[in-house]
């Protein structure tokens, strides 16, 4: 039996400076903000959001702050350079599924939605590099399209 997990990668980069004081070192160590360590078992869907309101909407802001371990406002992290628990960082790919195929299988869609194949809803995004590089989560959204129609941009 699998397990289906929705996690939002923006807590750990919200909660970073503060978690340890509430929840413990043994709790930190020991899955707490553990996104990479759920990913990569082999009997977990793992379903990346956002949890609006309490967090922004933007799955970039999620895609950043799961690969990066960082603050997606400010790029930093009160541990440094290499981010909050860099063993726990996802790869682009494992975000990108955690916000797309893994979210429409939750959801009981993955027939319809959630890659883009034949036959499915033909919804993405076009995003734009910014100068010098796309960094990971922090391109600007130029257009939006939804059942192969463009909505925005």
């Amino acid at each position: 039996m699998g397990i289906t997990m929705s996690l939002q990668p923006t807590h750990a980069t919200t909660d970073m400076s503060y978690a340890l004081s509430r929840l413990g070192p043994l709790r930190l160590s020991h899955g707490a903000y553990a996104q990479a360590t759920f990913a990569r078992n082999v009997n977990t869907s793992l379903i990346l959001g956002s949890d609006f309101p309490v967090e922004p909407p933007s799955p970039l802001r999620g895609i950043y702050a799961a690969v990066m371990r960082l603050d997606p406002d400010t790029g930093g992290s009160p541990h440094g350079e290499g981010g909050w628990y860099p063993e726990q960082k996802l790869s682009f790919k494992e975000a990108l599924r955690g916000f797309s195929l893994e979210g429409a299988k939750g959801g009981f869609m993955e027939e319809v939605g959630g890659s883009i194949e034949v036959g499915k809803w033909a919804d993405w995004v076009v995003v734009e590099e910014e100068e010098g590089g796309v960094e990971i989560g922090r391109g600007t959204v130029r257009e939006t399209w939804v059942g192969g129609k463009k909505v925005f941009g």
